[in-house]
């Protein structure tokens, strides 16, 4: 009963379900008394000493029990964190921490997950689940040691865990790549020709891309894995040697680390260079660029269905499509120059900007564009042509489930419901941003920022007024919200672009929709663009937009944890633009233009 309480700490647990868990389909016709005696005794172990009611660990909480502790007084949840801190700091290429935080991780261990509880059926997830972690922390503490040079002393361990786990191609990677380093090569090839025997033979499956790219590696000899070690050397020959060799450790330390982002992570067995006119993919799982799709001229907004990605190509008048699953561009189609674009129910809807003119379909800024395949598409104004106006005049949002449609525009100062097609109109707010949040009986939530008054918005979706005005220090533009918060990039040069001692600094702010008040102001070190949800975090893409200094950085995208308003990943494009981002289809996809 302690460790299903343990398994569900801070949740309350029903007497109904503790009863079926602990006894199955046959429980005894006294186990609910048995439950209370179990609590009983549970509480005076715990927590010796105190009077009934008294109890603070293992309260009752209707209609059963709780078990409140602390993150920091579970072993599993201090190894969830350590094990999570030292991947990213392996990510950020801080080797040496990362051994540490990892080592300290799997230093928790006593045997294997809930050992005595292996065929209870309550723990058997959990139990897969932690030992899946552990593994995943011991091969990446491998690859810190690799990033050290530790190969010499990892060959012997590598051998025995191949034999205990013969299918986990990252660990059969890491053998040939530390066998290789220690100038091994044949023992190395003859790894990579046993793990392909084992996967034939068990599975009747090829070894994996990271493991077949790594062989070819080691056959070119390729640079990237490091030199192989030479023959050793006659001991006076080597004694004569030694300062030389510790002269140049950083540069093996530095080939070691090349190697391990190799092979690090399977699937990806190359790093990837990201290039304008493109769409580039991260892996949120592991804060790491996986893939880089080129597009259309000059990738802006991003949107995505369940079947597409799309960007619009606000360059060159176009709209791109990528095949999610496949990770491969599929085409590309004549469009309009949309700033903001949203893909629902067949449909996709654009947000019109840029200078006025002819566009593949004949759309001009201030206009919304409603096109399905087909020869019929509907365009609506909502503000006007404008020549020299702001390109991003014009927004659109929709609502999770896409049943609403938003559009806002700045020349015009207003904000439109297109969908459903009532033509409500809101006027009085020049909006930056809009983000539309779903909320329960069809009570939507409109949010609109206006950065010309230094506020953000919030509109009744039901009674299309105005409920709430929300002063916010700079000038809020891109949003993104949900039903717990609202999130509000500033880019911190307003309406005075180049004087730069009239400028905000960038930032993102969190805003409570429960009390209408801005409770967290989040200082970024580079210009943010635009804002997004999704994998359970805040992603914010970001370019040093004002260079009045000369300084040049290379655009990235920021991780922000929603439970801390912290930036948890900071994940470099190497390269100096960028623009949309969504989160769909269990990835990150972020727009990269060419540098301004």
């Amino acid at each position: 009963m302690l460790a299903f309480l343990l398994l569900h700490a801070n949740e309350v647990v029903s007497t109904d379900r503790l009863i079926d868990d602990l006894w199955g389909d046959s429980p005894p016709e006294s186990a609910a008394n048995m439950l209370q005696g179990y609590v009983s005794h549970l509480r005076k172990t715990l927590e010796p000493g105190r009077g009934r009611g008294e109890h603070e660990l293992l309260v009752s909480r209707a209609p059963g029990y709780t078990l409140q502790i602390r993150s920091d007084q579970l072993d599993a949840k201090r190894f969830e964190r350590l094990a999570t801190e030292g991947r990213r700091l392996l990510a950020d290429r801080d080797a040496k921490a990362a051994a540490e935080r990892l080592r300290a991780a799997l230093a928790l261990w006593r045997g294997g997950a809930l050992d005595d509880l292996a065929y209870e059926a309550f723990a058997r997830a959990d139990i897969d689940r932690l030992e899946e972690l552990r593994l995943q922390t011991l091969e990446d503490r491998i690859d810190a040691d690799l990033a050290l040079g530790g190969h010499e002393a990892l060959v012997a361990e590598l051998r025995e865990l191949v034999d205990r786990y013969p299918l986990r191609e990252r660990l059969r990677a890491q053998l040939m790549a530390a066998l290789y380093r220690c100038g091994r090569q044949a023992e190395a090839l003859e790894a990579y020709r046993e793990v392909r025997r084992v996967l034939l033979d068990d599975l009747g499956v090829e070894p994996g891309p990271a493991l077949r790219e790594l062989e070819q590696a080691i056959l070119r000899q390729d640079p990237a894995l490091g030199a192989p070690a030479p023959p050793p050397a006659p001991i006076a020959t080597r004694l004569g040697r030694r300062w030389p060799l510790l002269v140049g450790a950083a540069v093996l330390v530095g080939a070691a680390l090349a190697a391990m982002l190799a092979f690090a992570h399977p699937g990806g067995a190359k790093a990837v260079a990201v290039k304008p006119h493109s769409v580039a993919v991260i892996d949120p799982a592991k804060n790491a660029l996986v893939k880089d799709i080129a597009v259309g001229g000059y990738p802006g907004p991003l949107a995505a269905d369940d079947e597409f990605v799309y960007v619009s190509n606000i360059g060159d008048g176009t709209v791109s499509r990528i095949f999610p699953k496949t990770r491969k561009y599929f085409d590309t189609g004549s469009f309009s120059r949309a700033t903001d674009l949203i893909a629902t129910d067949g449909h996709l809807w654009a947000a019109n900007g840029g200078a006025p003119g002819h566009t593949p379909l004949g759309v001009s800024p201030g206009t919304i564009l409603d096109y399905a395949p087909g020869p019929v598409w509907n365009v609506t104004r909502v503000g006007p042509n404008v020549e020299g106006g702001d390109e991003e005049q014009t927004t659109i949002a929709t609502d999770a489930t896409g049943s609403e449609i938003w559009a806002g525009n700045k020349d015009s100062a207003t904000v439109t419901q297109l969908e459903p097609p009532t033509m409500a109109k809101i006027d009085g707010i020049a909006p930056g941003g809009l983000a539309v949040v779903h909320g329960s009986g069809g009570n939507d939530v409109v949010w609109a920022s206006d950065p010309a008054r230094n506020r953000v918005v919030r509109i009744d979706g039901v009674t299309r007024h105005v409920v709430g005005r929300i002063r916010v220090t700079g000038f809020p533009s891109r949003l993104a919200a949900d039903a717990r918060a609202v999130w509000a990039i500033d880019r911190g040069y307003g309406d005075v672009q180049w004087e730069p001692t009239h400028l905000t600094k960038p930032a993102l702010w969190r805003i409570d929709p429960t009390s209408n008040r801005p409770v967290t102001r989040i200082p970024l070190p580079l210009t943010p663009i635009r804002v997004a949800l999704g994998a359970g975090s805040v992603w914010v893409t970001a370019e040093r937009v004002l260079s009045w200094d000369g300084a040049t950085v290379d655009a990235a995208v920021f991780r922000i944890d929603p439970s801390t308003n912290r930036i948890v990943a900071r994940i470099p494009l190497r390269t100096r633009a960028v623009d949309g981002i969504i989160i769909s289809h269990g990835l990150v996809w972020v727009a990269v233009p060419p540098s301004q």
